[in-house]
């Protein structure tokens, strides 16, 4: 790890670490979540049942957990590269460095969910979903107005403390999700009017489609066996966390050309 990644990686981990904490003292104890085999479509084929730990009884969607943090690692490694060929500068790189090092930080607590199938790892994947989408806002909100890192942080907290609606209400999670892919919808459409890159819409429209991809897939996922029986072990469920990794790199690669278009015009201003 590079010194530049040092403090993006620090805030992410201490972030991450203040919500475990949070789960752990049972702040969230009450919050609905859906655990047990029952709540999943896939199903440990019985040739390798012999042969696994108990624990893992639904090993697609265990392993397309690594997708989340190999995403995290290509775009941190591209960020990097760029940054080389000086077509980035080090915000620009501090911003990718944060979102993919929450990336694969999301992809071991979805790991560790489906392993233990304990209630409070259920709610740190639920949690977590809502800063990574509101990240793609302070994102966007990076390229059009550079906002002060107080500003950024306020976002932020009111992010995360906007999951405490699924104290209130059975469908308090499902509110706040709404709200924050909406509200990045609305960013990475800002920035791009700023920033009308070439290549931009086809990776907005690949992130958007990704999106309802893993909501319709995972709604879908105790549904999809009455047709077929593949979807026992190919689970709806897997299908989703596909597009949703697919969501993240469609994500790197529209605030990508953003950014290379910013600083193209930003290089043309000066000479």
């Amino acid at each position: 790890m590079t010194l530049a990644m040092l403090l993006p990686f620090t805030i992410v981990a201490m972030v991450t670490l203040i919500m475990s904490v949070v789960t752990y003292i049972g702040t969230f104890d009450h919050v609905t979540t859906e655990l047990g085999s029952d709540h999943y479509a896939e199903k440990c084929p019985e040739f390798l049942s012999k042969f696994v730990p108990e624990s893992f009884t639904m090993p697609m969607n265990t392993l397309v957990n690594i997708g989340y943090i190999m995403v995290g690692a290509y775009y941190s490694a591209v960020a990097s590269v760029r940054s080389k060929q000086q077509v980035f500068s080090a915000q620009d790189c501090f911003m990718f460095y944060l979102f993919n090092f929450g990336a694969a930080f999301y992809g071991v607590i979805q790991t560790l969910r489906i392993l233990t199938q304990m209630h409070k790892f259920a709610v740190m994947d639920q949690w977590y979903t809502l800063p990574l989408f509101n990240f793609v806002f302070i994102w966007s909100k990076s390229l059009t107005a550079n906002p002060q890192p107080t500003q950024s942080a306020l976002i932020m907290a009111l992010s995360l403390t906007s999951y405490c609606l699924a104290v209130w209400t059975e469908i308090g999670f499902e509110i706040a999700l709404a709200f924050h892919i909406f509200v990045a919808v609305i960013g990475g459409v800002t920035a791009y009017r700023k920033f009308p890159a070439t290549s931009a819409p086809r990776t907005f429209f690949g992130a958007l489609l990704s999106c309802v991809g893993f909501v319709v897939f995972k709604l879908l996922d105790l549904e999809l066996p009455k047709y077929h029986s593949l979807f026992t072990f190919i689970s709806g469920h897997f299908i989703s966390k596909i597009a949703d990794i697919l969501q993240i790199y469609y994500v790197n690669v529209y605030f990508e050309a953003l950014t290379l278009h910013k600083n193209k015009l930003k290089a043309q201003k000066s000479d």
